[in-house]
């Protein structure tokens, strides 16, 4: 009854809203769904509600009656991959959820459709999503063990490290970051990753890159993101319970020295980095990517206007699935261009 009343609330109010009146109300409805949901219910409760990883992804590839493909990986972890694995080109995948939550189904319809764009450009991808352990059954650093493990596998298959191309959206970009951050500056007890060239390209959308959050914008868009400061602040907590601080430059971006990624063009060749004006992350985000932009020559980054958290992906969430950002053309731009 009260989530009834909390989004009957929001639609009425959405034409006075700064930005949800730029929105659908099919938009409005899921963005702030997810809101409520992620306010009102604790860890546990959306651990045993949302699944696993491995759990949702075969629920997604029987609906779309595509055949499940997989490769077991040391460490505890997966690679899943949407459609056929291939050598030739590939997107590797770390999905976000705080480290605590799976996939969400209509992450992968994003990436589904993000892939058959660019086979309809003539560039067929293999789409490999990796299953890494959540928080807090594996703390930091399983999860960055785990993506070095992916991007090795990667490699003995015969994909070349330039015909690689890394995206994460929140925690998953802050995994990314983490990867990137292990290559300049090795982790002791985690296993070293060297690669022969630089990786074609790292998109990082929404990247969680302060887990303490403290800025202006978390309290400002509180009433506008899909994911909220008390949300976000909680979840926070958990996943540094336990983290010595001497590791805080790999989990917490935000708070490394400015020449934390002096040396980043060595081990990638471009960087895309995306923010919502709206989201609660949006001022930590401009700074790491300011950062970012200090060390690297090619590091492109767009604060998309009225956008939330995670934003192209809440197109997927209720039906139809239809465009209505202008990021999405952007991100497929990206990722083409990385494939040439």
């Amino acid at each position: 009854m009260y989530v009834a009343l909390f989004l009957g609330w929001t639609l009425i109010n959405s034409p006075f809203h700064r930005t949800n009146k730029h929105k659908t109300w099919t938009r409005i409805i899921g963005d702030r769904l997810s809101y409520f949901l992620t306010t009102r219910f604790n860890m546990k409760q959306l651990q045993w509600a949302l699944g696993d990883t491995l759990e949702v992804y075969k629920n997604y590839m029987e609906g779309q009656k595509l055949p499940l493909v997989t490769d077991e990986l040391a460490e505890n972890s997966r690679l899943l991959w949407i459609g056929e694995r291939r050598t030739d080109r590939v997107i590797l995948y770390f999905h976000g959820g705080a480290f605590l939550f799976p996939v969400p189904f209509f992450v992968l319809s994003f990436w589904k459709f993000v892939q058959s764009e660019l086979e309809a450009k003539g560039k067929k991808t293999g789409f490999a999503l990796l299953q890494y352990s959540l928080v807090p059954t594996a703390t930091f650093p399983t999860q960055l063990k785990q993506a070095v493990v992916a991007v090795q596998q990667l490699i003995s298959m015969g994909v070349e490290p330039q015909n690689i191309q890394l995206t994460g959206d929140s925690a998953g970009g802050n995994l990314v970051l983490q990867l990137l951050s292990h290559m300049l500056h090795p982790v002791s007890d985690v296993p070293r990753l060297t690669i022969t060239a630089p990786f074609s390209g790292v998109y990082l959308m929404s990247p969680w890159v302060s887990l303490t959050g403290k800025t202006g914008s978390m309290i400002t868009n509180d009433d506008s993101d899909c994911i909220g400061i008390k949300a976000l602040t909680y979840w926070g907590r958990i996943v540094l319970d336990g983290v010595p601080e001497k590791y805080r430059s790999y989990l917490e971006p935000y708070y490394a020295p400015e020449d934390w990624f002096m040396d980043l063009s060595t081990v990638v060749r471009r960087v895309f980095v995306t923010d919502g004006d709206a989201e609660c992350l949006r001022d930590e985000i401009a700074v790491v990517a300011d950062h970012l932009g200090k060390r690297h020559p090619r590091m492109q980054f767009i604060l998309q206007k009225h956008g939330i958290h995670d934003d192209p992906y809440l197109d997927f969430l209720l039906w139809p699935q239809k465009i209505q950002n202008d990021l999405t053309p952007l991100i497929l731009d990206f990722f083409a261009s990385g494939f040439e």
